[in-house]
């Protein structure tokens, strides 16, 4: 049970406290910083909360600004008054401001004997932040959650020059996919048990070494009911109805997330995938947005994946990804190998 957190001087430049503001004013405030991302906004939040995880916000303000460091934080507990505390897409701001002094005022703020946390930033990898965290007791973890490589899809430039950027083999698959007797078309009122049978599908024609493809019923229900119309889907069917590829983004402000993308056994033989993502590309634009992230990549062990979003030309990026502190520090080997197993 989390202690009621008195707000003090952190330092001589500022001071960490609790945010007790509303939804669209965390979220306004985390469009302004660098890094900004979907799973800093109230909406993951919201939907993190369906799953049982216990959500807070933490802000820290210097004496001549009102906010240079924000952290929405994810926390579990666990036996012996200890926390996991995973903070997706954060902190978001200055880095020179989550020492010990941001550790000691969550351990507080829980009540907790032992404290485990867990980042992943999603600003490009520079050895001038990796300076900082290491600075201030950070190590770079091990055991990932997600991919710290990932591709940043424009849409900046025109449909033309877009498809000039892509891959022969992208472009040849793209012409391919126009001979689908269906046309793609956005999915206004999304059906969670047909989403989850369709990965099963997939699921089982892929066989990813290492990687469920599946995603519940209760989980895709919670991203349709909290994102509401941040969540764009498209979808292209067989003439029987049934679905041949469904690809979705989370949107926020003018950046997107490649969040949901399947297509199943029958999708593959007609190159749905790339009419849906084709698609998906230009509602996004017509929406607003200038970029897509497309949410991850790993070139080794999931090979077809990377490919086809290699092909679409899209730039690769590293991102400063997953770091972890503890206290007390034993906590943290211990801790990091539980949560590299269980968080999602």
């Amino acid at each position: 049970m989390a202690g009621k957190f008195s707000v003090s001087d952190i330092n001589s430049v500022g001071k960490w406290s609790i945010w007790t503001g509303t939804n669209s004013e965390w979220n306004s405030k985390v469009a302004r910083l660098d890094g900004k991302n979907i799973y800093q906004t109230s909406q993951w939040a919201d939907h993190k909360a369906n799953s049982g995880w216990q959500i807070f916000r933490f802000i820290f303000s210097s004496n001549d600004s009102p906010a240079t460091t924000l952290a929405q934080c994810l926390s579990r507990s666990g036996p012996f008054k200890s926390f996991i505390v995973w903070i997706p897409g954060g902190p978001l701001g200055d880095f020179e401001t989550i020492g010990q002094d941001f550790v000691d005022a969550l351990k507080t703020y829980l009540g907790a004997s032992m404290l485990y946390i867990r980042t992943s930033i999603f600003l490009e990898a520079t050895h001038e932040v990796e300076a900082k965290l290491k600075l201030h007791k950070w190590e770079k973890a091990k055991n990932v959650i997600g991919a710290n490589l990932s591709l940043i899809y424009s849409l900046n430039a025109d449909q033309q020059t877009r498809v000039d950027q892509c891959s022969p083999n992208w472009k040849r698959n793209l012409k391919r996919s126009a001979k689908n007797l269906n046309s793609p078309y956005v999915w206004e009122t999304p059906n969670p048990q047909e989403i989850s049978s369709a990965y099963e599908l997939m699921d089982e024609y892929k066989k990813v070494d290492g990687i469920s493809l599946q995603r519940s019923v209760s989980d895709l229900q919670s991203v349709i009911s909290v994102f509401g119309s941040q969540l764009l889907l498209i979808r292209i069917d067989d003439l029987d109805g049934k679905p041949l590829s469904i690809r979705g983004a989370l949107i926020f402000e003018n950046l997107a997330w490649d969040f949901i993308a399947l297509t199943t056994p029958a999708g593959r033989k007609t190159y749905a995938s790339y009419a849906v993502f084709w698609y998906l590309a230009e509602k996004c634009f017509e929406a607003g947005v200038r970029q897509i992230d497309l949410s991850g990549i790993d070139p080794k062990k999931n090979k077809g994946v990377y490919d086809f979003k290699n092909g679409t030309g899209a730039t690769k990026i590293e991102y400063q990804g997953e770091w972890e502190t503890a206290s007390p520090s034993w906590f943290r080997p211990i801790a990091s190998r539980l949560v590299s197993r269980r968080v999602s």
